[in-house]
């Protein structure tokens, strides 16, 4: 496996970087996290969503996405962290690679992107940013307002009325 979160691993010295990579780049199935407090869960849920949205082939639309959280503090956190790594990606300048972290950790991670999926830095800024200009309309949220997007999808099927209020 070549990709830059495999590298940028190996370089922490983490020894469960190959599962990590696993949970982050396998698509063909379900994958559940289980760690304790402060292990870097959300860091690899925001690789894993980054690759969904960039791979080749067949990335995810933005409008497929869904992550859910039990508090809305953490889906925030979510969304404000996949803008901010979208935007860096964005921002990179290939002809000039940055020397420190945590620049140089972006750069490994965008390289290995490209390396991973054969594309380039205009497809990749491509994608970002059409990821970005809808991410809004992302289901990044908490499993709560998850069920009220759904039943306001379907409120008849659902057998709930249409102007329903959440208490």
């Amino acid at each position: 496996m070549s990709s830059g979160l495999l590298i940028d691993n190996k370089m922490n010295g983490l020894p469960d970087s190959i599962e990590r990579e696993r949970a982050v780049t396998t698509f063909d199935q379900n994958v559940v996290v289980e760690a304790g407090a402060g292990t870097g869960k959300t860091t690899l849920l925001i690789d894993r969503l980054v690759h969904l949205l960039l791979k080749e082939p067949e990335p995810v639309d933005i409008n497929e996405l869904v992550a859910l959280t039990f508090t809305n503090k953490a889906a925030n956190e979510l969304k404000i962290r996949l803008r901010e790594q979208l935007q860096a990606f964005l921002a990179l300048d290939l002809t000039h690679p940055p020397t420190a972290p945590p620049g140089e950790d972006l750069y490994r991670k965008l390289i290995g992107i490209m390396a991973r999926y054969h594309m380039s830095k205009a497809q990749i800024d491509e994608r970002a940013g059409a990821a970005l200009r809808d991410l809004e309309k992302a289901q990044i949220g908490t499993i709560h307002s998850f069920a009220a997007h759904l039943l306001r999808l379907y409120p008849l099927g659902a057998g709930v009325d249409p102007d329903f209020k959440e208490d």
